[in-house]
Formats: C-alpha cells, sequence, structure tokens
C-alpha cells in the first residue's frame, strides 16, 4: 500500500505541475474569446500551426487516432503527457453486450425481464446494468448483502440490485417527487411479477426501502432508521453531484456498518473547500483548481471529438455567435458581461444577426437600434452608472441602443468561428488531467486511513463521460 500511496503522490504532483503550466488555457471562457483576445494568448507556433487546420484534425489528436498533419512539438507534447498522467477512461473488460443482452439476464421469467429496463432511458440502462452487476460483486466479496444508494432518483438502481440480485437495498433521494415517484415503480413492478410468474416468487422479493432526506454532514447518516437486516451495509452512488461524493467517502471511513463504497463521481463544479481536497496530502499543496477548469471536466470529450472527426461541427459555430455577442454587449455596457442571454442552438439558417435578435430577448433588449450620437450614449451610459449587475433583468437598464454598425462588426468576428473551436479543444485536451486530480485526491484519502481503495473505468465513455468508478473494501 505504501508503494501506491507514493505513486498517487507522484502522479498529483506531475498533474498539478502541468496543470499549473496551462491555467491560462484551462481558465478560459469560451464567451469571452473576442473580449479577451484568446487566440492571440496562444503560443505564436499553436497559432501559426492550428489557424487553418482541418478541424477533423483536432478530432483525431483528441481521440488518440493517426493523423496526418504535423502539429507542434510542444503541442504534441503536452497531449503525451496528459494521455500518460491521466486515468483511463477505456476498460478492456467493460461488458461487451446491449442493453437487450443485459435485459435477458435480468430474471428467470421471461415475462418481467424488461420490467427492470421499463421507464430508464438508453444512458441509464447502460449505466444502472453495468454498475448493479459491479455492486453486487463487491457486495459478495465483502460478505454484505445490504446497500444504501445515494441520490437514487427513481430508484432504477436499487431495483435492480433489490429484485434481481436480492440485496437488501435503500435508496436516498433529497427531492421528494421522486421518491414518491420510485416506491409507486415498486409497486408496479410487483403487480406485475405477481400476473406472470408463480406464486413463490412475490414473497421472496426484497422490497427497497425509500428515504426522502436531504444530507449535509455525513454524520446524519448515522442516524438512519435502518431495519435490523440492514446492520450492515454497503454505500454506493451513480453520478451524486457535488459533494456528496466526498461525503459518502467520509462516512465509509468513519462508520464501522459500512463495508463497502462503491461510488461515481459528478458535477465537480458543485464542489466546495468541503469536497475538495480532502486527502491530507492534496490539502498541504496548492492544489486549488478553478470554477472553470472544474467546468470543463465535466464536458464528454468523447463525443466531441467523434464529432469533430466525422465533420458534425457545423453546429458549434454557436459558441462564436455567443462569443461575438459578448464583445458587443461588453463594450456598449460592462454590466452586462456575462448576462443571461437566452441560449439557442446553430442552425444553416440562422445567421449572427438574428442570433443576436432571439438572444437578447430575455435581456429585454431592442435590436438592433439606429447608430445614437455621442450626447445621447452618455446619457444613456449616466442612467445605468448607478445599477448593480444583479438588476440585470430591469427593462430600463437593458435597453441600451445596440447599433447595426456594431452586429456587422461582430459579424465580421464570427468569421473566425473555427479558431473558437481550436480553443476551446485545446482546453478539452486538458480537462482529462483536472479530473485526474479529483479522482485521485478521494483515493488517496483512503488509502491513507489504511484501507485498499481502487479507480477504473466502468462504463462506455461516450454514453456516460463520467466512467470511473471508486471502489473500496474494509476487511472481512
Amino acid at each position: 500500500m505504501k508503494s501506491q500511496i507514493n505513486n498517487v503522490k507522484t502522479c498529483i504532483d506531475m498533474s498539478l505541475k502541468v496543470i499549473r503550466m496551462y491555467d491560462w488555457l484551462l481558465d478560459l471562457y469560451v464567451l469571452d474569446f473576442f473580449v479577451d483576445n484568446h487566440w492571440y494568448r496562444l503560443p505564436k507556433s499553436w497559432q501559426e500551426n492550428l489557424d487553418e487546420i482541418a478541424l477533423e484534425q483536432l478530432g483525431n489528436i483528441l481521440s488518440e487516432k493517426p493523423t496526418n498533419h504535423i502539429f507542434p512539438l510542444s503541442l504534441l507534447a503536452l497531449i503525451a503527457t496528459v494521455k500518460a498522467l491521466g486515468l483511463p477512461r477505456k476498460n478492456s473488460k467493460t461488458i461487451k453486450k446491449d442493453v437487450t443482452q443485459i435485459a435477458d439476464q435480468c430474471s428467470t421469467y421471461s415475462k418481467i425481464k424488461n420490467l427492470f429496463l421499463k421507464h430508464v432511458k438508453l444512458k441509464k440502462r447502460h449505466e444502472v446494468s453495468v454498475m448493479a452487476e459491479i455492486v453486487t460483486d463487491v457486495a459478495l466479496k465483502s460478505r454484505c448483502n445490504a446497500v444504501i444508494d445515494f441520490g437514487s432518483g427513481l430508484g432504477h438502481l436499487v431495483r435492480m440490485l433489490a429484485y434481481k440480485n436480492k440485496l437488501y437495498t435503500a435508496g436516498i433521494e433529497c427531492q421528494k417527487q421522486l421518491t414518491e415517484e420510485a416506491r409507486k415503480l415498486d409497486l408496479e413492478f410487483e403487480y406485475t411479477a405477481r400476473k406472470y410468474t408463480k406464486e413463490e416468487f412475490t414473497p421472496n422479493l426484497h422490497r427497497p426501502i425509500h428515504y426522502n432526506i436531504s444530507l449535509s454532514n455525513h454524520e446524519q447518516l448515522q442516524h438512519l432508521p435502518l431495519p435490523t437486516h440492514m446492520t450492515n451495509y454497503g454505500l454506493i452512488g451513480l453520478h451524486p453531484c457535488g459533494d456528496l461524493g466526498p461525503l459518502l467517502l467520509k462516512h465509509f471511513i468513519c462508520s464501522n456498518q459500512v463495508k463497502f463504497i462503491c461510488v461515481v463521481g459528478c458535477c465537480y463544479t458543485k464542489l466546495t473547500a468541503e469536497g475538495y481536497p480532502i486527502s491530507n496530502y492534496l490539502k498541504k499543496l496548492k492544489g486549488d483548481l478553478s470554477f472553470v477548469s472544474r467546468e470543463i471536466a465535466c464536458h464528454a470529450i468523447e463525443m466531441y471529438s467523434e464529432r469533430l472527426r466525422q465533420g458534425l461541427y457545423e453546429d458549434l459555430k454557436v459558441h462564436a455567435y455567443r462569443a461575438a455577442l459578448e464583445k458587443i454587449l461588453v463594450e456598449h455596457n460592462p454590466k452586462l458581461k456575462h448576462a443571461p442571454v437566452r441560449s439557442l442552438k446553430h442552425t444553416q439558417d440562422l445567421s449572427f444577426e438574428k442570433y443576436c435578435s432571439m438572444a437578447v430577448e430575455k435581456l429585454c433588449l431592442r435590436w438592433p437600434l439606429p447608430d445614437v450620437s455621442e450626447r445621447d450614449m452618455s446619457a444613456r451610459d449616466e442612467s445605468v452608472r448607478s445599477v448593480s449587475a444583479r438588476d440585470l433583468s430591469a427593462r430600463d437598464v437593458l435597453a441600451c441602443g445596440v447599433s447595426a454598425r456594431e452586429v456587422s462588426a461582430g459579424a465580421e468576428e464570427v468569421r473566425e468561428w473555427r479558431r473558437v473551436v481550436v480553443v476551446y479543444t485545446l482546453r478539452l485536451a486538458l480537462a482529462p488531467l483536472v479530473e485526474t486530480v479529483l479522482l485521485l485526491d478521494r483515493l488517496l484519502f483512503v488509502l491513507e486511513h489504511g484501507l485498499s481503495c481502487e479507480i477504473r473505468p466502468i462504463f462506455d465513455p461516450k454514453l456516460s463521460p463520467r466512467n470511473h468508478v471508486i471502489i473500496a473494501r474494509k476487511p472481512n
């Protein structure tokens, strides 16, 4: 274990060193591309090399596919470093079965085999099926037949673990409506099972328990009204948001009742100081990760790179539209910086002018207005000077005149939309390193307490981008 701890620390150190070198790139907001001249912040050799690049080639290098484009050595070195230090995102042990094959194994009763997949979308089917197999395997090795699922939602995972895999299960969900719906789906399952199966099947069903609880600290978990057959249990979490994942790890360490944990995290942007860092080692380092870097670490890199490789990137023009609009708004009135404009998807018939008109509807802006004189501009600026940014929805604050000339200038900048895509792709190439540090912090936290722990990718990253599970067990 000492060797594993040292390896983890070394990887964290090296990853943070790279991140610190490229903080300037990770911390860029796409919508500020034209405001802050992001393109000219790239190294000169990168600008010259990538200015006219076919975006398909960017998709190739992002997904480690062969490419005939000769990239700058410094960029190739960065990509290779991220690959060497980052946690693997593909798992050769991932079950090669589609959802219909998985459904065939859900029950010996053919009439109810599809019940586990009813009301479940494709992405969730994949996650629930794979996670259920992982959890059941760890439960058997831990000699534990009970699990608690945090952020259980509609109860799809606990339902499969209970009715198919015969584990005692409890789901904890903060939204009351989801908890009530989960109970209804349990009853629906049992009703259908009684219709199509033998009489001896239904008495042996382990109906899940559903709790409607909001958790703020791990000590709350000590007071759950669990039945006696769930005195010892495993903790599981399928994409618990923000601090909830670290909270579960803390409870696993502190409670003698918890025998194992399987948790797949997500929503790193919602992390607070309580959720990162949690390992003693990282707390002593300057390992802070900005909100923007944690946000990019939540993106779907495989799906994005695949779209580039297939030439499906025309819809990315909307990022350039938003960035050009941002420059117009900020130059017109700094109080409009990062204003909450309407979110729009790109279509072939969506011109920049039309985009602007639709995007600012939420801000009550008249778009565009005729050019105004300097005296009018001065008077208008004076009228908004005393209003705080929190009042951006007020009509009298936001009804500033934006001229057709300014819209035309923005349209010229939109022609650089490929540069916007290039910079965004470079940021995305660094994202796995940020996620690696976040996950290794959690791994190291468990190792520091003398318990074995591992991280492995279990989901298809194209379906479920946050695909790493942390698995830890206490000695039997």
